[in-house]
């Protein structure tokens, strides 16, 4: 529902276009400057030339046909069952209107009458009174202070009473009007006739007394403790009134009062009294706040006139017959226009002129400027309780016709009523004794002047006018709208003893009427001159209330407007600086026709009447800039406002018509709230349909007129005198001074403009129509509840929604309020069929197809929840899931998938999301863009790879879901721990099977990309055996994508040699492995290396994988790996030993498990500084490293090690044997690293040292099953070299007695040897007993080895037989 940021731009061009033109047209010179006031100053005067009243024939070019200024509406004489009773009368006889109700009313005696004053005669009457009726009032009550029915107060006052009645009206089509029987209130006059009443629009009543006070009636819904529920209160004496005797007031001047009028725009109340002098009050809210401003006495009125007119008889300024308030719309500055009974008209404002010229600095916004559409910075209404100086200042006196040079009129005389509505004054003049005349002067047909110009039309009348009184039209729109004022004429009623007359004051768009019928079509030259007459904006604007009224739609008046239209609505060009000051100098001289040439050049000569466009004030106004708009463009957009020197755009009239007349028509809603606190909306539905009217027609005349036939150049050749007349004309007919060629260069730029604009412009209206539409469906539903579905983020945000904001930048405010209407109608179970057919009717594009589906599919899910039936469930499911499939891919796929979820629809949301992914890529450029390595420079593909991916998080979301409602559902069972136990476990895995299914769904889509989405998920859940079930090849360009993306994820790498061994890719998986094993991370342990060094020999020795040169050449590499691997595992496991006492060994662990080292690393980095001995000799094995003394070195440290460990001899012996097995164990077979002749002489002599048991080395090496003819050999070898280490160990004898000992073993084990060295073995055995008598021999005290020694020879000598 949102709208494209493309359709946004235009809505702001149009908004600040229209805001720019509202602006302007609201600044346009008021009666302020019309008059001269805010130009010189001071108070003036006007009237006395000939071009301060004209007829309406300025508007032709010839007199051939008469335009009607007024028209008779009807006529209707006073009902004859009323006339029946005048033979009756006896004292007293009046009558007046009551506008507000359509009816008149004539007092007879003390009989009232009052009937309709139109065909449908209803008569009401009241003759409850004995008493004469001195005066009349009907008023509005006050709200909430008495019953719905009683609509109105009927005031009737006698010389001792006020009676007030209630008005009821009937309930049929013609209301009747009924009279209540019994008075509501009776109040005394206190002996004080009431000559008028008057009241406010909430139901406040005021009375003027004969002598000469203010009265208000108070009146409230109940009695209080302080006051009575009516009062009478004299607001011109207040408390005094009641403390000074009635009696005294005989001596003081009596002026009574003769009319009282309210403008209740700004709470002002003027009363004319019988002498002519005015007052002015201030009302304010209630009786207590009022007070009166001023009062100006006829004589003062009179000597002030005077002072500004002297050329004229004084006695035309008195008797003051009538006053008129000037609303806030007429005029902002002046307040109060006062007729005398020459018809002289006294302009009155209750501000000072030094007031005014303080507060009017910023009477004009510059183009460039706007203050808001709707907001004007002139003529702002006078605000009460203001501290401005308040009193009653005549600020402009103005002559009746009749008074200029050439007046071809008579002056009016005998003026005794007036009235004053839109700038139109009508005045009852007396010409015979029972016959008035009507003068109506209007200054509506003059909007193109910068100083006040008015027609003047008479109109003879059946009799004397008793009252005078503005037709209220039942159907009133509450909203005032300029658009509608102009095209609605004001309706007056006239009463005369006759009956009632009305008339029409007609509009501008009633004189343009008359003339397209008088000359048959637009083909004219009254046309022509109608438009240049006219602002041609103003005339363009007028044309458009025809063209697009509902009233001439489709016949020959709304044609000929159109034709009109577009042929003298101008061409936009661009404005030459050079050119554009001197036009503004005499544009607005040129407003009128070549006959009033001349006598403009003489004005200056009449300096008595305001000059126009006099600059002598810092406050005059410059009519040019109201005639000759400049674009505000330049201000929005650069590339609108550069062009040719930098020369602004002057569009058409066309264009600025169509502009002024939008921004008309929406001035009255454009800064209006939406909704006030309650949520109750603004905008009444009666102003909506009013407002979708006068949009839809002008959709309608843009829709036929397309923007290019707008701006095209279809402007007619005008007369040379008309030429003049036209500011756009004129700038046209400066820049004929430019080249041809670029004329029309410019002439071409300036209409690409501005078909751009009204391009923004044709957009806007249609939005604004459908905005609008929404408004009204909303308003014919329940707004406030509406309003309150809403979160309470979104109501404060429609809170502080102007109308502006929702045309132009809110429309998401709009999807808001169309989402809370159909879930309304889905909270009640009601159909949204009917809703979303009227909203697709009427707002096409705020409720686009997409919603209109989604809401119809909201409602299917919902009915298939319902469903008990399974199949029936099925088939609404699928029907709803190939509707989305048909809107897709601009509908809401979030809110839908949720829904297909809640419905346990799983294959909907995956099928959905690739609908969605797929149309909204149909070229598969994301796609391409994955295939392709996903490269930075590809930014078209990104953005489709990041939509389909964005469509499938809906995929993932679903997974959630699944996942999540499986995991409660265990965590309950394992809670509950019932006897159904069993049952609840396969209730899980009936859970956990689902996502198998969802995944085989997912992987029959052909998209990779969802793919990938599905492969996220299972690795982001550790489901790592369903992600290696999926055998697709997309998987593993996923795995090694983000193996290339993380190196140093274990789990990846891990997952894709498992999935290369899965699939049969054994060399892959192998050098996976071997990279996995060789990499460099904490993550990974050696065992883990190891393993994976294991896993990848094995994969290397499947049949599978084939026996190439390089393969074989890899499996060795792998071997060689996993050999030196352990030999690190031996490293690691003596340093994790080591790292018990020695800090620097914990360092050296991590190292060892960081990463696989070489086997030099390992010796030079770890074995070797750390004295890791034994793991020195396994380095040295693996590495076959051949250096005999090296390896005897590391020999001999081990065995030092382990003697030097602590310990009693028993324990050193025990565990330096246990040692030596284990060695000899794991080097026996070695050759180089098992040095056995060194280790024996090592292990004897660490024996004698630790005095250990005589022969326990030959015993323990013997049980190690070493061969025994190596050990003779090498302990005969010991006895020939006779060195002298063993004495210097302590015992000279231990090499003899271990020799003696290993022969002994050799004896007792003879059977053992093979028959065929046995001899060789024991003749070795003779030659070490042999030995060791030799020595024996030779020294001392060897007796007893001897003896030993030949028994041994002897025992050996007998293995030999």
């Amino acid at each position: 529902m949102a709208a494209p940021q493309a359709q946004l731009d235009f809505l702001v061009t149009a908004g600040s276009m229209l805001e720019w033109h509202d602006n302007l047209d609201r600044n346009k010179p008021g009666l302020l400057e019309l008059t001269g006031v805010s130009q010189h100053g001071r108070a003036t005067m006007s009237g006395l030339n000939d071009y301060d009243y004209q007829n309406l024939s300025f508007l032709k070019s010839d007199e051939t046909h008469n335009l009607q200024q007024l028209r008779t509406v009807t006529k209707s004489a006073i009902p004859n069952e009323i006339l029946e009773h005048f033979k009756h009368i006896k004292c007293h006889c009046t009558m007046g209107l009551f506008p507000e109700i359509g009816r008149a009313w004539l007092t007879i005696d003390s009989e009232i009458y009052i009937w309709t004053f139109n065909q449908a005669r209803d008569v009401a009457y009241y003759d409850g009174l004995s008493h004469l009726i001195v005066s009349v009032g009907l008023i509005k009550p006050k709200a909430g202070v008495f019953v719905e029915d009683v609509k109105y107060l009927l005031l009737l006052t006698t010389p001792i009473e006020v009676i007030v009645l209630g008005v009821t009206f009937g309930e049929g089509s013609c209301k009747e009007m009924q009279l209540m029987n019994k008075p509501i209130f009776v109040i005394a006059t206190d002996n004080v006739s009431i000559s008028v009443i008057k009241g406010t629009d909430d139901g406040r009543i005021f009375l003027g007394g004969r002598d000469g006070c203010l009265y208000e009636i108070f009146y409230q819904a109940e009695s209080s403790w302080f006051g009575k529920r009516c009062k009478k209160i004299n607001l011109s004496q207040g408390l005094v009134s009641f403390m000074v005797p009635s009696f005294l007031k005989v001596f003081s001047e009596v002026d009574p009062i003769e009319r009282i009028e309210i403008d209740s725009s700004r709470k002002l109340l003027y009363i004319l009294t019988e002498r002519g002098s005015i007052e002015a009050w201030d009302i304010s809210t209630d009786y207590t706040n009022a007070r009166r401003l001023g009062r100006i006495t006829q004589s003062d009125i009179t000597n002030q006139a005077v002072s500004l007119i002297t050329t004229v008889d004084p006695t035309i300024f008195k008797s003051v017959k009538a006053i008129c308030p000037l609303s806030a719309d007429d005029a902002g500055k002046l307040h109060l226009v006062a007729v005398t009974q020459c018809g002289v008209r006294l302009y009155f404002s209750t501000t000072s002129l030094n007031v005014q010229q303080q507060f009017n600095t910023t009477a004009v916004c510059s183009p460039g400027e706007s203050t808001g559409f709707g907001q004007s910075v002139t003529q702002s209404p006078l605000t009460p309780g203001a501290d401005y100086p308040k009193g009653l200042y005549l600020l402009h006196v103005r002559l009746p016709p009749g008074y200029t040079p050439n007046a071809t009129t008579n002056k009016p005389k005998q003026v005794h009523a007036a009235h004053y509505t839109e700038g139109t004054t009508l005045m009852i003049t007396t010409q015979q004794q029972e016959q008035d005349l009507l003068w109506s002067v209007s200054s509506a047909p003059s909007v193109n002047f910068t100083y006040l110009v008015e027609s003047t039309a008479l109109e003879s009348l059946d009799g004397v006018v008793w009252g005078l009184a503005e037709v209220r039209e039942s159907s009133t729109p509450i909203l005032k709208s300029p658009l509608n004022s102009a095209r609605n004429s004001r309706k007056v009623a006239l009463l005369t003893n006759q009956g009632t007359h009305i008339i029409e004051l007609l509009k501008m768009v009633d004189v343009l009427r008359q003339i397209l019928l008088s000359c048959h079509g637009p083909h004219h030259e009254e046309v022509k001159m109608f438009f240049q007459s006219q602002n041609q904006r103003e005339a363009c604007v007028t044309a458009l209330l025809l063209a697009t009224s509902e009233k001439y739609r489709g016949g020959d008046i709304a044609l000929w407007a159109t034709q009109a239209f577009m042929l003298y609505g101008g061409e936009p060009c661009y404005q030459h600086q050079k050119f554009l000051n001197a036009s503004n100098r005499n544009m607005a001289n040129q407003t009128m026709g070549a006959n009033m040439t001349i006598g403009r050049e003489r004005l200056p000569m009449f300096m008595s009447t305001p000059m126009p466009n006099t600059a002598s004030s810092p406050l005059s106004y410059p009519g040019s800039q109201f005639n000759q708009p400049i674009s505000p463009i330049g201000n929005m957009q650069p590339s609108q406002a550069v062009s040719n020197e930098n020369t602004p755009i002057v569009f058409s009239a066309k264009h600025d018509g169509l502009y002024l007349y939008v921004s008309r028509m929406l001035r009255s809603i454009w800064q209006m709230r939406c909704v006030n606190e309650q949520f109750c909306s603004n905008l009444s539905h009666s102003d909506c349909t009013l407002l979708q009217s006068d949009l839809r027609s002008l959709r309608s005349f843009l829709e036929v007129h397309s923007v290019h036939d707008i701006s095209s150049s279809t402007r007619v050749t005008f007369d040379p005198h008309l030429e003049r007349t036209s500011s756009y004309n004129t700038i046209m007919m400066n820049n004929t001074l430019l080249p041809i060629p670029e004329q029309r260069i410019l002439s071409e730029q300036a209409q690409v403009e501005e078909k751009r604009s009204l391009s923004a412009l044709n957009l806007f209206v249609k939005h604004a129509c459908e905005v609008i539409s929404l408004w009204s469906i909303l308003n014919s539903h329940s707004f406030q509840l509406i309003c309150l579905q809403l979160s309470p983020e979104h109501q404060k945000m429609l809170k502080c929604c102007t109308f502006r904001d929702l045309l132009l930048t809110r429309s998401e405010v709009c999807a808001f309020l169309i989402i809370s209407l159909i879930n309304l109608y889905l909270k009640d179970k009601a159909s949204v069929s009917e809703v979303s057919k009227n909203l697709r009717e009427n707002c096409p594009n705020l409720y686009r197809h997409e919603d209109d589906v989604t809401y119809k599919a909201t409602e299917l899910l919902m009915n298939a929840k319902n469903c008990t039936s399974p199949t029936e469930k099925d088939q609404k499911l699928r029907t709803t899931l190939q509707m989305c499939k048909e809107a897709a891919p601009t509908l809401p796929l979030h809110s839908i998938c949720q829904q297909f979820i809640s419905a346990d629809f799983f294959e909907g949301v995956i099928e959905l999301s690739a609908v969605c992914a797929s149309k909204s890529d149909p070229e598969e450029v994301g796609v391409h863009f994955y295939n392709n390595g996903e490269p930075a420079e590809d930014r078209e593909g990104y953005t489709c790879f990041a939509t389909r991916m964005n469509y499938y998080k809906e995929v993932q979301l679903m997974l959630d879901h699944i996942y999540q409602t499986a995991c409660n559902k265990s965590q309950l069972q394992d809670q509950t721990q019932s006897p159904s136990h069993l049952k609840g476990k396969d209730t899980r895995n009936a859970a956990k099977q689902t996502i198998p299914k969802i995944v085989a769904q997912t992987l029959r889509v052909k998209d990779p990309l969802i793919h990938v989405t599905l492969y996220e998920w299972l690795l982001a859940h550790d489901m790592l055996s369903e992600l290696l079930d999926v055998v697709e090849p997309s998987l593993g360009e996923f795995l090694r994508r983000s193996v290339s993306r993380n190196a140093e994820n274990v789990v990846l790498i891990d997952l894709l040699w498992k999935y290369y061994e899965k699939n049969g890719h054994h060399s892959q998986a192998a050098q996976i492995l071997d990279n996995l094993a060789m990499t460099r991370s904490e993550n990974i342990t050696l065992e883990q290396r190891i393993e994976y060094l294991v896993r990848a020999v094995m994969c290397m020795r499947n049949g599978n994988v084939g026996s190439s040169l390089t393969n074989g050449i890899f499996l060795k590499e792998l071997e060689d790996k996993l050999d030196i691997a352990r030999v690190q595992k031996a490293v690691l496991a003596a340093m994790t030993e080591l790292a018990r006492h020695k800090l620097e060994a914990s360092t050296a662990v991590k190292e060892l498990n960081y990463a696989l080292y070489d086997i030099t690393q390992l010796y030079q980095h770890f074995a070797e500084p750390f004295d890791l001995w034994e793991c020195q000799l396994s380095i040295l094995n693996c590495s076959h490293h051949n250096d005999p003394l090296l390896i005897e070195s590391v020999w001999g440290n081990i065995i030092n090690n382990v003697v030097e460990e602590p310990g009693t001899t028993q324990e050193r012996s025990n565990r330096l044997f246990t040692k030596i097995e284990l060695l000899v164990r794991e080097y026996e077979e070695s050759g180089a690293c098992f040095p056995f002749a060194f280790l024996i002489r090592e292990l004897e002599i660490k024996a004698c040292q630790l005095r250990l048991p005589e022969g326990i080395v030959p015993e323990k090496l013997v049980a190690m099953n070493l061969d025994v003819e190596l050990l003779l050999e090498y302990y005969s070898r010991m006895i020939s070299m006779n060195e002298r280490v063993w004495a210097n160990e302590g015992n000279e004898w231990h090499l003899i007695q271990s020799a003696i000992r290993v022969v002994s073993l050799l004896a007792d084990n003879a059977q053992s040897i093979w028959y065929r060295s046995k001899r060789r073995i024991i003749g070795k055995a003779q030659d070490i007993v042999a030995g060791c008598l030799n020595i024996c021999y030779q020294k001392p005290d060897t007796n007893r080895l001897q003896q030993s020694l030949k028994e041994l020879q002897s025992r050996l000598q007998r293995l030999l037989v």
